[in-house]
Formats: C-alpha cells, structure tokens, sequence
C-alpha cells in the first residue's frame, strides 16, 4: 500500500464501503494545483488522490475532498444536471459522495492534461477547435432559474466592487499608474452591458481539459468552481495562457465554440484578464473567500480580438 497514509481514515472507510478495499492510492493535489493559477483560484485547494481496487491494478477512481461545502455543492450539482449535457467519456462519471466528509468519487481522469501535450501547430489548433465545441455544450447545459439568473447577472459588478476594494486597501503599496490603471478596468467593467450567460466551469485551463488523442472525445475535469455566470469569464484562464502567444489557437478554439466574441465580452474580457493577472479579481468557489488585496497591476494587456 501506498500513500495510504494520506487520505484520512473517515474517507477511506467511506470510500472503500463503496468500491471495495483500495489496493493504491496517489495523492495528486500537487499535481493539479500546480496548474492551478492562484490569481484566478485563490482560497484553499481541494485534495485528491488516484486510487485502484487491485493489486494487480484493478479499477481505477479519483477520491476528491472538496475545500468547502460550496465547492463540494458545485461539483456534485455539476455532475447530477450537467456533465451529462457534455456526451459519454467527456469527463469522469460520479460514482458516490459524501455530504459529512465532502468528498466525491468519480472514475479516473481521463486523457492527458493539455498542458502536457507535445502537439503544435495544426495538430493543436485541432485540439483547441474541440475545446471550444465541448465548452459551448457546456455552457448551454441547464437552464436559469430567475433566482440564478439575477446572481449570475451581478457577477461583473461584483468582481469589480471587489477589485477596487483590493486597490484602494493596498494604498501606498501600489504605485499610482498601477492604481489608476486597475481602478480604470474595474469601472470598464461595469459598464460593458448585457453579456451571454451560462452554465460555466470555472476553471477551464490547460489542465482541467484533458486530450486522448484523435479518437476519443476532448475531455474535462474538475467541477468544484462550476456555476452559472457570465461565459466569457471561462475565456479568463487561457486568455492568459496559450492563447496569448498563439492567437491562431484562440481562433479555432471560437470556430468550435460556434460563435465570435460580442463587443460587450471583448471588453469585459480585456478588464478580467487584466484585473485577474494582477490577482484583484475574485473567482472560483465563493464570492466571501476570494477577497485578495495588495497585489500588483500588470501593464495594461492588449484588447481580445475575436
């Protein structure tokens, strides 16, 4: 047995009363967040472990302990109404959980991390092109209720409020073309207008979606941030990342996705992008835990232009 030390014995007597004693067990918190940007995800991480029933290697499931009750919530939710919008192996299957401990079984991750993918060109503008296909049936699961609809609708506004609250809490900290630029983009953003709603997963980056090659589905995992809210701030993460360098892949990931940018969601992704690469934003699992102050302003970032 390995690293049987790790996942506590509450969780592991629940979980073995479900699929039988674990023969293995990995512990890949730090794998995933590792990937995980701390500006877009900030608060506490959840834990995970890889584990098989056999020795031999048997079947192969993820043990998840959320680090909330909202975040277990969201995944659980996600999992129940929405994953299954997605199609088969288009992310882990839910086999239990557990509201007293938090934690979630699911079957393994499928596929590797796109992160990990040593494909460029128009091998990888393939992978994007899928991406943005999968994360538009994404964002259509479910449906709003009038209740989550007015949440999700103040999202902008809020992230805002809680940006300048950042700013101004920092004072002399943040030196003052920094200040005035990050107080710019928080009011840029709340006057962006109506912008799409959806069901979004909250993390998407190049970890949470997952390549098995050409023919098996793009895959994603880890639902624990997963809400309704405005979709353009699923664009946040890669923005940031691949496609910030390689505009060609934010172009085939937008032909996937069916649709182009409307003007509102360019600006309010250009001031999310600039307001979370500072870590002034908040994200992820609760609006109460995401209040992040005293981080610096980057130099204003170019505007998207899909």
């Amino acid at each position: 047995m390995t690293g049987a030390t790790t996942l506590p014995d509450p969780v592991r007597a629940w979980a073995e009363s479900v699929i039988g004693p674990l023969a293995d067990l990995h512990d890949t918190s730090a794998d995933r967040s590792s990937h995980a940007d701390r500006s877009l995800h900030a608060g506490r991480s959840s834990r995970v472990w890889e584990v098989t029933t056999r020795p031999d290697g048997g079947e192969r499931f993820c043990v998840k302990i959320a680090p909330s009750p909202l975040a277990f919530t969201r995944e659980t939710f996600a999992h129940r109404h929405a994953v299954s919008f997605l199609g088969p192996g288009r992310a882990p299957r839910l086999t239990a959980t557990s509201a007293q401990h938090l934690a979630l079984i699911m079957t393994a991750a499928p596929g590797t991390p796109l992160s990990a993918l040593r494909a460029t060109g128009a091998a990888l503008e393939t992978v994007h092109r899928r991406a943005g296909a999968l994360v538009a049936q994404l964002h259509q699961a479910g449906k709003l209720t009038r209740t989550a609809r007015e949440e999700a609708s103040q999202t902008l506004r809020r992230t805002a409020d809680r940006a300048e609250r950042s700013v101004r809490g920092a004072g002399d900290q943040m030196p003052p073309a920094e200040r005035e630029f990050a107080l710019d983009r928080a009011a840029e953003l709340r006057t962006v207008g109506r912008v799409p709603l959806g069901y979004i997963h909250g993390r998407l980056d190049e970890h949470t979606l997952r390549w098995s090659g050409t023919r098996e589905p793009l895959a994603l995992i880890d639902f624990e941030h997963a809400r309704f809210a405005p979709v353009v701030q699923d664009f946040v993460p890669l923005a940031r990342g691949p496609w910030a360098d390689q505009p060609r892949l934010r172009t085939a990931f937008f032909t996937g996705y069916g649709r182009r940018l409307l003007p509102e969601e360019k600006r309010a992704l250009h001031c999310l992008t600039a307001l979370h690469t500072a870590g002034l934003g908040a994200w992820g699992a609760g609006h109460e835990e995401q209040e992040i102050a005293g981080r610096r302003v980057p130099e204003p970032m170019r505007e998207a232009t899909v």
